[in-house]
């Protein structure tokens, strides 16, 4: 659900709970319409803070996709369920608040924290109410903040008999309680060859996972763990399960997904695990762990959809595209939050062994039109701009042949000194995304800095695409083996864009710059 220091737990308990609180956020955020830093093509809500995606399920033609809301404020706090439909994944049609946080009498609350939802198609859980009703059923993390007593995590559920347009909070919630404070984020799904639901949830302060297992997602029965391993340096949380094939093969893995550390010290990041799972537990492959999603700062909390169809196939991930660090204080207008372009994952053989491979979904390219192609061109110490390439919302491809030693990129929101450069260094061999000077860092001393990940060039190129869009970018390098994903807030839109060789001359082949056509959200 969330990584916050212990003085901004108490902070945003003693600012958001009460209901005198809740007027006067409301009243601040109604009193500017300005709008700053809104992405075309990346998931924002009308107003208000989000944090993690919730519930992705497809139902009835329609992704769904649910989000960490607050209902009344540009902040943390207050935790409900936003809720919003796409049939595309990138025009999304946003609905009324799905499940909303419970303020008691005594100005204590339970808030919805996050979890999954899925089509309980045989109703298993006896939602329906009449014959051929489907229920979408929601599992949820209650959180409760009892005044004076500490705050409980259990796991509750929510049903819907109207294609989640309307949600009631089972009357018997929660329906399992371990008797913990931190204990969160079930994700569950329908395991075929035991007939059962499973649930993964995470112990974050043990560094674990637990597995469970029911006949009707009401009783539940504890099966296992895993945990341990990997970094341990943040809690685990938002922990998701699946199976994916390894390219190129027969062959299929079982994948654990969660949010823990990040390579670089007091950021927090998504890892991975590969392995098997027998509906009991899971065994991970033997080797050198951590994995990591996404190198750069602001990719966190992903999970996949349930319920696509199998003529389709696709496992799609949807993650929050922020960092606690500076969630809070990021200078976005009229919202706060978005969410990374929804990736395609699969399993590849590489060279260091069987990775986990991200692409955004093809769906993004309806939303394009080409604005320049070339076959090839040479930068050597210099730079090379495409004066008609310019834009803040663009989807950029290339392959790179560096030279010896030297350093080669990109060069996004280019105006004056005001850059995002994105470049390989083959010394250090190196591809890296530098916001030092990208523009607005003033919100966080920890904000401007340069995000590195190791990759080999060892047939000497290296390929990029890179989705930039006003104040996001996602960087996929090697048809995405490698992701890096953060945020930039340039001060200026002139929306520059040079390719540039340092120490060297370098190649690009295959050069594309495509904008998006329309605003899509």
């Amino acid at each position: 659900m969330k990584y916050l220091s212990i003085s901004t737990i108490l902070f945003l308990m003693l600012s958001t709970t009460a209901c005198d609180n809740t007027v006067k956020e409301t009243a601040a955020a109604s009193a500017d319409s300005t709008v700053t830093y809104r992405p075309l093509f990346h998931f924002t809500t009308d107003s208000n803070w989000i944090n993690d995606p919730n519930g992705l399920v497809y139902a009835n033609g329609k992704f769904h996709l649910f989000a960490q809301y607050n209902p009344f404020g540009n902040r943390w706090g207050h935790m409900s369920w936003a809720h919003a439909t796409s049939t595309d994944l990138f025009n999304w049609q946003q609905l009324p608040v799905a499940i909303q946080e419970d303020i008691h009498a005594d100005s204590t609350a339970t808030m919805i924290f996050s979890g999954c939802a899925v089509v309980d198609s045989f109703n298993t859980s006896g939602f329906a109410e009449k014959q051929g009703q489907v229920p979408l059923v929601a599992i949820y993390t209650s959180h409760v903040d009892n005044k004076g007593t500490g705050i409980a995590q259990h796991q509750s559920l929510a049903y819907s008999l109207d294609e989640g347009v309307t949600w009631t909070k089972y009357r018997n919630n929660p329906v399992l309680d371990i008797k913990a404070k931190d204990f969160r984020d079930p994700q569950v799904f329908w395991y075929a060859p035991k007939k059962a639901w499973i649930m993964i949830v995470c112990k974050p302060d043990e560094y674990k996972v637990y597995f469970y297992s029911s006949s009707n997602l009401k009783d539940w029965k504890k099966l296992s763990e895993f945990g341990g391993i990997g970094n341990t340096s943040k809690i685990w949380e938002c922990p998701d399960l699946f199976e994916l094939p390894v390219e190129g093969t027969g062959e299929k893995k079982w994948v654990i997904t969660l949010s823990a550390g990040h390579p670089q010290k007091d950021f927090l990041a998504m890892q991975y695990f590969t392995g098997s799972f027998d509906g009991e537990k899971f065994i991970a492959d033997q080797v050198n762990y951590p994995l990591y999603l996404d190198y750069g700062k602001d990719y966190y909390a992903g999970i996949t959809y349930k319920d696509i169809p199998a003529a389709d196939g696709r496992k799609i991930m949807i993650g929050w595209a922020n960092c606690w660090n500076y969630a809070n204080d990021i200078p976005t207008k009229g919202f706060r939050g978005l969410y990374g372009v929804p990736r395609v994952l699969s399993l590849r053989k590489t060279a260091e062994g069987i990775r986990l491979v991200q692409q955004p979904v093809k769906e993004i390219e309806k939303h394009e039109e080409l604005l320049y192609a070339v076959a090839g061109v040479e930068v050597e110490n210099g730079v090379k701009v495409l004066d008609s390439a310019k834009g803040t919302s663009l989807d950029i491809s290339f392959t790179l042949q560096p030279g010896t030693g030297g350093t080669a990129g990109i060069k996004v929101f280019k105006s004056g000194d005001e850059e995002t450069a994105v470049y390989y260094n083959s010394a250090t061999q190196t591809v890296a995304i530098d916001r030092t000077k990208s523009g607005d860092t003033s919100f966080s001393k920890v904000f401007a800095s340069v995000d590195t990940v190791k990759v080999n060039a060892g047939d000497g190129k290296v390929k990029f695409r890179l989705l930039i869009d006003k104040s996001v970018v996602e960087l996929f390098v090697n048809d995405g083996v490698y992701v890096l994903t953060d945020l930039v807030f340039p001060k200026q839109q002139d929306g520059g864009v040079e390719l540039f060789s340092e120490n060297g001359k370098a190649v690009f082949t295959d050069v594309q710059v495509k904008k998006v056509a329309k605003t899509i959200h």
